[in-house]
């Protein structure tokens, strides 16, 4: 049995924890906080039917950064009591967590923080009772409607794929929400009660339960006509059904943002796992035991909607209502920002020796890809960005960092393709052409001629950083361009000095990626 000492007692003889400078680490500790009080950390915590939140976001308003994200599945709206009262044991449960997270927030520096509860305590005869009690405990909660739900699930969706245009759908413990995006504008939305747990209570035999979950989707009059492009999902039961997905086909990149799967597969899975005894379903890994018995209807209501709408793709979402409720606190002018640059200009940032060098190598390099096929300049650019964030490593493990932080970091606004091509040119700019790259299994996943362009991006890169190490100065007035058969660079006269062995080596490989030749021009 785990024992706990809270008196402050100390065994004979111990001398107290000192830091480097002599003060105690209870000292060092204090001072730690307050010294990282003043980034722009934000928290929200969500109130769910199922699961209590907290998530605490770091970096760029445009691209938060959760870095701490801690949740309890409480089931609030789990077997409420006859009279539609919130589970008591729940309660109890939720609350304490609610305390837990009071005390974790103190320590980080009490950051700003938004609190929300959704269905279950919307619903429950004795939710305003709840809402009192965690007000006790410091939290400020606002239940939201059912349509803000949406609309915030929208917001959410919308601030990792600012373009997206389809049905968002919120898959939550008590309720499903929908909301329908044209280029990112909301159109409509709405919240049908057809959450797992009020299924449940219908206690009805399955067939009954699907035409249940049909008749409250054919209700909704903006998903008519049914010609749904793109499903973007949201919420964990769906993306608990996303991962199993991943695992049947072993998939051989576990980030789930952006994952895709077509009509075809997503109804195969949803049938697989609605035929899944609870036995079969918690031998499933990275499930977690108290999300096994809403997975079956959490498939059912996937499926059903899926099947009505007739969506050609489902899309999964990174973001929901939590940063729903972040983007929409953004002005417009941050709204229009780029969540993939952001991201990459705040790894610089963080990570570079000179974050400026990302902007000046992206100048030299540009002209010598503009206009071709392949990946977009957006790409290029954060790659750019990304190009040093290796050099604080051994040598010999900056191209496996950069692309492991490209491949896996919380990256929004980029397909799964669009992390690969990245993560490969930063591995080519920093081990060079002939390396193989770390997870050559994952990178199968790119087709053979973006990696082609990839590679060269890199090796542009790794030039470039051998032209100027460090120094986006010496960059000025550089470029490369492709002249005939020859890729050419082109500088100030007073730069020939910087064109050594290294340099002109790797020149030579760039332009070997082309079949071309290497030219030096160097003008008055």
């Amino acid at each position: 049995m785990l024992k706990t000492r809270n008196n402050g007692e100390k065994k004979h003889g111990q001398a107290p924890l000192m830091g480097s400078d002599g003060k105690s680490a209870k000292n060092v500790k204090k001072a730690s906080v307050s010294r990282r009080t003043d980034l722009g950390r934000r928290a929200v915590v969500d109130i769910g039917s199922n699961s209590v939140r907290l998530v605490v976001y770091d970096g760029p308003p445009r691209a938060p950064i959760p870095i701490c994200n801690e949740k309890a599945l409480c089931g609030l709206g789990r077997d409420m009591t006859e009279a539609g009262g919130l589970n008591p044991a729940a309660v109890t449960d939720a609350l304490a967590t609610l305390a837990r997270f009071r005390h974790v927030l103190d320590d980080l520096g009490r950051p700003p923080v938004i609190v929300i509860a959704t269905a279950a305590v919307r619903e429950a005869k004795d939710g305003k009772k709840f809402v009192e009690a965690a007000k006790a405990l410091g939290f400020d909660v606002t239940v939201v409607s059912g349509e803000e739900e949406g609309t915030l699930a929208a917001y959410g969706v919308v601030a990792v794929e600012p373009q997206a245009t389809g049905l968002v759908g919120d898959m939550g413990g008590g309720s499903l929400e929908l909301a329908m995006l044209d280029k990112g504008d909301i159109k409509e939305s709405i919240s049908l009660p057809i959450g797992p747990f009020n299924l449940m209570r219908l206690n009805a035999e399955p067939a009954a339960i699907t035409k249940h979950i049909e008749d409250h989707i054919d209700s909704v009059k903006f998903l008519k006509p049914k010609n749904i492009d793109t499903l973007y999902s949201v919420g964990g039961a769906w993306r608990a059904i996303a991962r199993i997905h991943m695992g049947l086909r072993s998939y051989p990149l576990s980030v789930l943002h952006h994952y895709e799967m077509t009509s075809a597969q997503t109804l195969e899975v949803c049938d697989l796992i609605s035929r899944q005894s609870r036995r079969s379903l918690e031998e499933i890994p990275g499930i977690p035991r108290r999300r096994i018995d809403t997975l079956p209807l959490a498939s059912t209501v996937l499926r059903t909607v899926v099947t009505r709408v007739k969506a050609k793709r489902i899309i999964i979402s990174a973001g929901g209502v939590r940063e729903g409720l972040l983007y929409r606190q953004l002005s417009k002018k941050e709204r229009a920002l780029d969540p993939f640059i952001e991201a990459c200009r705040f790894y610089a940032n963080r990570l570079a020796p000179d974050p400026a060098f990302g902007e000046a190598a992206f100048k030299v390099i540009e002209p010598l890809f503009a206009g071709g096929a392949g990946a977009d300049d957006r790409l290029r650019y954060g790659a750019c960005l990304l190009s040093d964030i290796g050099a604080y490593f051994h040598p010999d493990l900056r191209g496996r960092h950069a692309f492991d932080t490209a491949l896996r970091a919380p990256f929004v606004g980029v397909s799964h393709a669009e992390r690969l091509w990245t993560a490969l040119a930063l591995f080519r700019r920093h081990q060079g052409r002939s390396a193989p790259p770390p997870d050559e299994l994952a990178m199968a996943l790119l087709p053979w001629e973006a990696q082609l362009q990839a590679t060269q991006f890199g090796l542009a890169l790794r030039f470039i950083a051998a032209i100027a190490p460090k120094t986006p100065s010496a960059l000025e007035g550089c470029r490369l361009e492709k002249r005939g058969n020859e890729i050419a660079f082109v500088a100030p006269s007073d730069r020939e000095a910087l064109m050594g062995e290294t340099p002109r080596r790797r020149f030579v490989s760039l332009a070997a990626a082309f079949e071309a030749d290497a030219a030096e021009v160097y003008e008055d």
